[in-house]
């Protein structure tokens, strides 16, 4: 029987995980360290730490081109708005049947705050759809343009992976909504935990394939640096946006417990935990998500308007 992955194929996949202009220089003479002598778990984890530094703190020295920071400040911003959108589907599925206009404390007392919460999501995700056409579309035919040229079967399967990674988290989303107890029957602790952790593996699989493709793609079609230039001023717009989603689902949390704490008690989804709490979960994702978005939009805007 399998022990699992071995050290040396762990590290591997953690070098990977560094920046482009890091693996470029100290990339190979990594992997065969790392090949000669596997390293433990305090090694692995060393690694670990290293590429998140890299990435958050990278020396002058390897930041690359400006073009290469733009394209993989892009990469992470739209992988923190596809999670922030993931995030938004679950508000959206949450609240659909939440009564507005019914009375709270007091028949003169109704859902305002909820409600204009609420609208401030949409706000936000109508201008990210926006900040997306305009920065993203474009780029978006070119990688197209060049898949249909002969030779590109690697350029077309990297762009089919992303809608296949959707499709499955969505597939394996219905499968577990359709294996769920009833609400009346209540919510085993063994159920729970078989359906979150599958859930949970898949949504970081299916945001780090539609992470790791976008840079893919970019690097290989090579876009002009005016391309990226107005893709990296469009991402601050997104930036916005994905801060309005955020505010938007933070407040409906607060106000939900505080004018309709019955309402926030209530259980909801597949796991049982009630309204309220589901929120919250959400809403400190959708913030993470945001934070690290904002990181991402301010390095490219960065890059962008840095002299060529």
């Amino acid at each position: 029987m399998s022990a699992g992955p071995r050290p040396g194929t762990l590290a591997a996949l953690l070098v990977g995980l560094y920046p482009e202009a890091w693996r470029e220089r100290y990339g190979e003479e990594m992997l065969a360290l790392v090949t000669d002598d596997p390293p433990g778990p305090r090694g692995l984890a060393s690694l670990a730490r290293g590429a998140v530094a890299a990435h958050l703190r990278p020396p002058a020295a390897l930041r690359g081109p400006r073009t290469a920071r733009m394209r993989l400040s892009l990469g992470a911003l739209f992988a923190c708005w596809l999670g922030l959108s993931l995030a938004g589907l679950a508000f959206q599925k949450m609240i659909e049947n939440v009564p507005f206009n019914t009375p709270l404390r007091d028949a003169s007392q109704r859902h305002e705050l909820i409600a204009f919460s609420h609208g401030a999501v949409l706000a936000g995700a109508l201008l990210g759809a926006a900040a997306i056409a305009v920065g993203g579309l474009p780029l978006l035919w070119l990688a197209l343009r060049r898949a249909a040229a002969p030779g590109q079967s690697r350029l077309r399967a990297l762009l089919a992976l992303p809608p296949l990674a959707l499709l499955a988290y969505a597939g394996l989303a219905l499968v577990v909504f359709a294996l769920a107890p009833e609400r009346g029957q209540g919510f085993p602790l063994d159920w729970v935990l078989s359906a979150a952790v599958p859930m949970t593996l898949g949504a970081v699989l299916c945001v780090l394939v539609c992470a790791a493709v976008p840079r893919a793609v970019l690097r290989r079609i090579e876009p002009s640096a005016r391309a990226l230039r107005r893709a990296a001023l469009a991402g601050i717009a997104l930036a916005v946006a994905m801060w309005v989603v955020a505010a938007g689902i933070g407040v409906y949390a607060l106000a939900l417990w505080r004018e309709a704490p019955a309402l926030a008690a209530q259980t909801t989804g597949p796991f049982g935990a009630s309204t309220g709490a589901t929120l919250a979960a959400n809403c400190a994702a959708a913030l993470a998500l945001t934070a690290c978005g904002a990181i991402a939009a301010t390095r490219a805007a960065r890059a962008a308007l840095t002299p060529a």
